[in-house]
């Protein structure tokens, strides 16, 4: 008679053994409209505009595996990507939170020069709808004002392989 192994431990045995590649995390969108991605959808890598089938295995959240066309990534986060009429497009930094001025907030751009850190000291809050948005923009620390010309959920994910 066979032993069968617990679903648990089965789990823990796959977790175990993924390990990520030293390479470089990947900044993929959906495509324009998409606010939460589905089995089958279709995301873009913003470097580079490459197309990619995306297939979860886990779950669609920092932490969870996800199929891009036949390779395993680890999705390390999620959140909105601030595209702006300069054509840099920003993350924020720390706290989930964007609330207030928006005095302070680090932001980490991630196209055209992916690392580079911006610091806005205010917002200008064009729609009045409280949330840094569409035809709003921001004043960063460099005096320079910016106009958000689009949100949209980005992700960034990193190559995992099993051992």
């Amino acid at each position: 008679m066979k032993k069968q192994v617990p679903i648990v431990m089965v789990c823990l045995m796959v977790s175990l053994a993924l390990s990520p590649v030293h390479g470089q995390e990947l900044i993929l969108e959906p495509e324009d409209g998409v606010d939460s991605l589905q089995r089958c959808d279709t995301v873009h890598v913003v470097k580079t505009g490459e197309s990619a089938h995306y297939d979860p295995i886990t779950f669609s959240e920092p932490g969870g595996l996800v199929r891009l066309d036949d390779k395993l990534y680890e999705i390390t986060w999620m959140g909105p990507g601030y595209y702006l009429s300069s054509g840099e497009v920003l993350h924020p930094l720390g706290g989930d939170s964007l609330s207030g001025l928006l005095a302070g907030q680090r932001w980490v751009e991630i196209h055209p020069d992916e690392g580079r850190i911006h610091v806005s000291r205010s917002w200008q809050d064009a729609d009045l709808d409280g949330a840094l948005s569409r035809a709003d923009s921001l004043v960063f620390a460099d005096g320079l004002v910016r106009r958000v010309r689009d949100v949209r959920l980005n992700l960034r994910v990193r190559p995992v392989e099993l051992e």
